[in-house]
């Protein structure tokens, strides 16, 4: 039987806070916390919004798996006019939306 394949995208969802409902506006704000912690060059860290609640209270990002903990780190000491806070985090999309931690 084959091994299963390895993980290629790591999932956050974050509150944001005030609310924002422009995913151009998270994307913003990912990539200043990114600058403002790691530098220039890692503003330019692939990610994807996948989802922006209608009420501006939540997102889900995708990013590299390599990446995720570098985008987690930069959002939580962020000094900016957004606060992005780690609701839940998962290689498995799903996992997001379920009651309970992620394991």
């Amino acid at each position: 039987m084959a091994a299963p394949l390895p993980p290629t995208a790591h999932y956050i969802r974050f509150s944001l806070a005030p609310a924002c409902a422009d995913a151009l506006l998270v994307r913003r704000a990912i990539q200043d916390a990114l600058t403002q912690s790691f530098g220039l060059t890692a503003s330019s860290t692939y990610l994807d919004i996948l989802w922006v609640a209608d009420s501006g209270e939540e997102a889900v990002v995708r990013t590299g798996v390599s990446d995720a903990a570098r985008v987690m780190a930069a959002t939580a000491v962020y000094a900016g006019r957004m606060r992005l806070s780690v609701v839940k985090e998962s290689s498995f999309l799903p996992s997001l939306s379920a009651d309970g931690p992620v394991v």
